[in-house]
């Protein structure tokens, strides 16, 4: 994949199959190095990005190791999706207590030893709740103790073309530039209101975005469950995934007239967030079951969002180095 230069390059952590990873690319700025512990979902990885330096431990990762293979601090965006088990309403809701969800410690780690310009960060709405806000308050006085402003909001992949409800909290940082966040983030381009058109015949239709700390709870799945329609034939949707002590496939079925239910391919759960087709077909050049399919598409991101998110990240640090602003 070869991705025209914006000058930005992306460290992304905790990256799964790459959804934001591709997000960026599609917006012209290359993944420098990724890290993701699941062989299958790296190898996913290496066979999309195959000129990106692979990790497999956040926890073992160095700024030292980043800049050995070439990441440039001023130039990076270092985004993560990292794991949402314990704010997901469906968990137990340990927040940042809870080992999986608590991983966010090295995230600010790496932020704190890389010094990068710019921060994205994914998760589900429960983050802001959980624990009374109080992690959600953690997560921001920690960008706060490394000098990084950041702005976040709530943003739903039905607002972005993609056919399915898909909530998801995007915090954005900024070292240098209070206002930069803000101009990333708060525009009027997505507001309530104002949904994708195929959004509309949704059983249960909200905005393309909403602002500030709302309450989170019903929102995300940590098994990885997808709840979506489709436009073209489907009549209604049932999801469910498996949980900790069941098969944890994301099991998604559309309810055809005449035939009954089927489960989507995972070929047609690419396309429900928005990653070309095939993108998880091999992992390291071997074929891939459909269970790790489901499960890796489910844990993963709705592209577009972040092709959007990365857009105006790039249009406001050009903007900056043409007006010469820097941090």
């Amino acid at each position: 994949m070869n991705a025209p230069s914006t000058g930005l390059h992306l460290v992304s952590l905790c990256a799964g199959i790459g959804g934001i990873d591709l997000g960026f690319h599609r917006a012209g700025i290359a993944t420098a190095a990724a890290v993701e512990i699941d062989p299958a979902a790296r190898g996913v990885l290496a066979d999309r990005f195959p000129e990106t330096h692979l990790f497999e431990d956040i926890t073992k990762v160095t700024a030292d190791d980043l800049t050995a293979v070439g990441v440039v601090p001023d130039r990076t965006v270092l985004a993560s999706g990292w794991p949402c088990q314990g704010n997901s309403p469906r968990g137990r809701r340990g927040g940042l207590a809870d080992p999986r969800t608590g991983l966010w410690m090295h995230v600010a780690r790496l932020l704190g030893e890389l010094r990068p310009r710019w921060f994205v960060g994914e998760n589900v709405p429960g983050l802001l709740s959980v624990n009374d806000g109080r992690d959600f308050g953690h997560v921001l006085a920690d960008l706060a103790d490394l000098r990084m402003d950041s702005a976040w909001r709530v943003l739903d992949g039905r607002g972005f073309g993609v056919p399915h409800r898909r909530r998801r909290l995007v915090l954005v940082g900024h070292s240098g530039d209070r206002t930069a966040p803000v101009r990333v983030l708060l525009e009027p381009d997505r507001v309530p209101g104002h949904p994708h058109p195929h959004c509309e015949a949704t059983p249960q239709p909200s905005s393309g975005a909403s602002n500030g700390a709302g309450d989170g709870r019903g929102d995300g799945d940590h098994r990885g469950g997808l709840t979506t329609w489709v436009p073209t034939y489907a009549h209604s949707l049932v999801s469910h995934g498996g949980n900790d002590k069941q098969d944890p496939t994301m099991v998604t079925y559309v309810v055809q007239p005449n035939t009954g239910p089927r489960r989507l391919t995972p070929l047609e759960s690419e396309r429900l967030q928005g990653f070309p087709d095939g993108w998880t077909a091999t992992s390291n050049g071997s074929p891939q079951s459909d269970r790790d399919r489901y499960v890796q598409l489910g844990n993963s991101v709705a592209v577009p969002v972040f092709e959007w998110v990365a857009r105006r990240i790039d249009a406001v640090h050009h903007t900056d180095a043409g007006a010469g602003v820097t941090a």
